[in-house]
């Protein structure tokens, strides 16, 4: 393959240089976006990566301005080396502390891109996302997730093809691998339908359906909902999302919650402990109708942690904490407590939940 020849020295690049990384990955659209940023990203800002990244299954929605809701990639271009946050490992040692930078310009390009990359993960149905760095004639592939990020050392990309490869195996690669989660789609008209009209939802409201592990007869439980508003801060968390929900098969409103729980053999996961507490009659707790770990890729489980051991990582031992997506259905959606009609009910809410958590101390 051909190498890409590009400089970045200023923003006229982008409208001719698209088009010439396009055509490594014909499956992908590379939008000129510097200049039209997303403004209803969840942030009080706007957000304007230099390249949008979008695949051709879009069609004709292919956006012409950054919409973190359909984004697949984002690249961004910096032409002057105090730009560049990532410190290249030394000659030989594997082992130094550190490869991010320190100063306040370091912090504020890495707060840029991981904004950007946040943005997309609240959005979106994600497992992990991608993004490029691309600082005058070298760049770096960031694999951003919510357990942390795995950069790439820095990519001569007018020596070598590394980075033509890259673009041509992530527009050929399957949703899974790109990081989308396929375990939801779009629910059907009908379903739609009856989901909106059950959750008081505009006719617009776009609905979505999953199947969740783990119900009470073994079965998985089906769930239409919304795609609930969240507000991105930082793509390492736990990303959690929760919302009121439809059950199509018990034609009712429940609670949902989609989250990356903490991967570790001494922390049990939030459904068990609800079931638990449920076979034990504690009183004031909301029943767990079904819950579960997501299993069915690999990508489910943060990968972060794994690839901090690899021989070419730049810092062995980094304590890092893994990540499973998890699911939870309870039977109750809750309302605000400061959504009650006198002050007894304010009351007897937080009665109920010292009672309750009395209950858990015996």
């Amino acid at each position: 393959m051909r190498s890409i020849h590009l400089h970045t020295t200023t923003y006229s690049f982008l409208h001719h240089k698209t088009e010439e990384m396009g055509q490594f990955a014909p499956q992908l659209r590379f939008i000129d976006t510097h200049a039209r940023g997303d403004k209803k990203n969840g942030y009080q800002f706007e957000i304007k990566p230099d390249i949008s990244v979008y695949h051709e299954s879009l069609a004709d929605a292919v956006p012409t301005a950054c919409n973190s809701l359909l984004l697949d990639m984002h690249i961004e271009f910096k032409r002057l080396g105090q730009d560049d946050p990532f410190l290249s490992p030394s000659s030989g040692d594997q082992d130094q502390q550190s490869f991010i930078g320190s100063t306040l310009t370091h912090k504020d390009m890495l707060g840029q891109i991981g904004a950007y990359a946040a943005a997309q993960l609240a959005s979106q149905f994600r497992m992990h996302c991608f993004s490029l760095f691309i600082l005058c004639n070298t760049a770096h592939i960031i694999r951003w997730e919510r357990e942390g990020a795995i950069v790439t050392e820095p990519i001569s990309y007018n020596v070598g093809s590394t980075l033509v490869e890259f673009f041509s195996r992530y527009s050929q690669a399957p949703p899974e691998l790109r990081g989308i989660n396929t375990t939801v789609s779009a629910a059907t008209e009908d379903e739609a339908t009856r989901a909106r009209t059950k959750l008081n939802l505009p006719n617009s409201t776009p609905m979505f359906k999953t199947d969740i592990p783990g119900s009470g007869d073994g079965s998985p439980f089906t769930v239409i909902f919304a795609r609930s508003e969240s507000s991105p801060t930082s793509p390492v968390c736990h990303g959690t999302r929760a919302c009121a929900a439809y059950d199509p098969t018990g034609d009712r409103n429940i609670f949902f919650k989609d989250s990356w729980r903490i991967d570790a053999i001494d922390i049990n996961p939030e459904g068990q402990i609800y079931s638990r507490l449920n076979e034990n009659h504690v009183p004031y707790v909301p029943i767990c109708l079904a819950s579960g770990d997501v299993q069915c890729w690999p990508e489910q489980k943060t990968q972060t942690f794994k690839h901090s051991k690899s021989p070419w990582a730049c810092r062995k031992g980094v304590a890092i904490t893994s990540h499973v997506h998890h699911w939870l259905v309870l039977d109750i959606v809750g309302e605000s407590l400061t959504n009650f009609a006198s002050t007894r009910q304010l009351i007897q809410a937080i009665h109920d939940a010292l009672l309750g958590e009395l209950f858990l101390l015996l």
